[in-house]
């Protein structure tokens, strides 16, 4: 390991606090995972359909939303104006 890394591989996790805390979350997650059987039915639906995107539920969904609608704010900002070429 290069020395300006030291301590970033290989360390414990942490046992307390918020970095511990969203360990145990994203690890109880992985142990109650999504059926693939049912994963493997959206992917070939979505291959079938032409689907660019897929997703196994809405969970997600509102940090979508509240992203796009980033998006959609930067388009109103300049609306109505012509760019100089």
């Amino acid at each position: 390991m290069p020395q300006r890394f030291p301590g970033a591989v290989g360390s414990p996790p942490p046992t307390e606090g918020p970095r511990a805390e969203s360990i145990k979350a994203l690890q109880e997650r992985i142990n109650n995972g999504i059926d693939p059987l049912y994963v493997g039915e959206l992917v070939r639906e979505a291959i079938e359909n032409d689907r660019p995107y897929i997703f196994t539920d809405t969970e997600h969904e509102p940090f979508v939303d509240k992203r796009f609608a980033a998006i959609k704010q930067g388009f109103d900002r300049i609306r109505g104006r012509t760019p100089r070429r």
